[in-house]
């Protein structure tokens, strides 16, 4: 009798039995997609909620009086649990925000270069387009190792395309389309030895893999909190090295510009404040669960995961084992009915979803052939995997070619 595919053992369970009854979840969905906006616990959006009712009691005394305190009190328990200076942290809305605040601090000369990487994240790249173009600058686009990722082969292809007109490098942390972990410290003294200032996109990190900024060696770092720190939508921070901070503004400019960093960020006119207001809910949530715990769920989930629908699809993985955090991109099988395009992409998402309740991100194309990226969160277990792999695999054999 022929075997079917070895299928990995079930040892990465959900982090507690009801981990799922943590979220508000359609509870006939299997999501698989938590990088793409993140998902907020019922227990933190009650909180968020209730900030927006004390808000509405007494808008006036809010915004008068508390909002400002508030704020610095909040950036100051981000600063504290990243382990860096409170005075050098703030709030913004997200990843885009705060790299967007610095292009715009900086000044460039006619023929200067940014560099960024054939795996920044396109909102990204067309912000550090758009202000290069401004200043007669220009974008350089290094191309990084794949489908076979290397960490030593990412530094090496840095290194080869700094030049004397480098100014800037934009790198991410974790890639977005992609998943990859990029050895970014190492990239980021590639760039501090030939004198080049380093903007890091963490959009992905914080709750996604240990973080450590300092030991990055960055000059500017931008991350999310609604992505794996469980915080709503809407919140995010940008660091700042001591001697980067003069001239650093919010992009909205309001009465605080006047304040150093960060405190010219501290009030961009009124706005919706509750998510960043219900992060000290969001960090409480996280640590009764356990941070490690929650990383040590998620890594171990993400690479049974991968392993199981790498054999049901008969398809290779050759990521190494440091550039996975919690989610990873795998190439999907041969005869799907769809175009590796972005069109086709986007058909198959919404085929998962709408057809089988299947949130998941086809987010790369690449040599004829759509990549998927999956995430494990702690409501996740291996059976969401495998009924991934079984619905993709009946797609593809209804095509008659799997």
């Amino acid at each position: 009798m022929k075997k079917g595919p070895t299928r990995p053992p079930k040892v990465a369970f959900m982090l507690t039995p009801h981990s799922k009854q943590l979220f508000s979840f359609d509870e006939r969905a299997i999501y698989l997609d938590h990088g793409g906006y993140g998902v907020t616990p019922k227990e933190v959006l009650a909180a968020r909620i209730e900030a927006l009712r004390k808000i509405e009691e007494a808008p006036g005394p809010f915004f008068a009086f508390e909002c400002r305190p508030a704020w610095k009190a909040i950036a100051a328990s981000v600063a504290q649990r990243l382990s860096v200076r409170a005075e050098d942290l703030a709030l913004v809305d997200n990843v885009t925000d705060g790299i967007n605040a610095v292009l715009r601090s900086l000044s460039f000369e006619l023929n200067d270069e940014i560099l960024i990487t054939s795996l920044t994240y396109g909102a990204i790249a067309n912000a550090a387009k758009y202000i290069a173009g401004r200043h007669g600058a220009h974008v350089t686009e290094v191309a990084l190792p794949f489908p076979n990722p290397d960490p030593e082969q990412c530094v090496d292809a840095l290194k080869a395309a700094i030049s004397p007109r480098t100014k800037l490098a934009i790198l991410d942390h974790i890639t977005s389309a992609t998943a990859l972990v990029l050895p970014i410290a190492e990239m980021s003294r590639a760039c501090r030895d030939r004198g080049v200032a380093v903007l890091v996109d963490g959009a992905h990190a914080p709750g996604n893999i240990a973080l450590d900024i300092a030991s990055i060696g960055a000059d500017w770092y931008a991350a999310n909190l609604h992505k794996w720190c469980f915080v709503p939508r809407g919140c995010g921070f940008l660091w700042a090295a001591r001697d980067r901070q003069k001239g650093l503004v919010p992009n909205v400019l309001s009465w605080d510009i006047d304040k150093p960093f960060p405190h010219s960020f501290g009030w961009t006119g009124t706005r919706d404040s509750s998510a960043w207001l219900a992060i000290p809910s969001a960090f409480a949530f996280m640590d009764r669960l356990g941070p490690d715990e929650i990383l040590r769920h998620n890594h171990t989930l993400i690479r049974d995961g991968i392993r199981l629908l790498s054999e049901a699809w008969k398809v290779e993985t050759t990521t190494t084992d440091s550039m996975i955090g919690s989610m990873a991109l795998i190439p999907l099988p041969d005869g799907l009915p769809f175009t590796a395009t972005l069109e086709g992409c986007g058909r198959l998402q919404r085929t998962l979803w709408e057809s089988h309740k299947i949130m998941a991100s086809p987010s790369f194309v690449h040599d004829g052939r759509i990549w998927l990226r999956v995430s494990a969160q702690i409501y996740n277990d291996i059976d969401d995997y495998e009924k991934l792999a079984a619905t993709i695999g009946n797609l593809a054999a209804r095509s008659g070619s799997f």
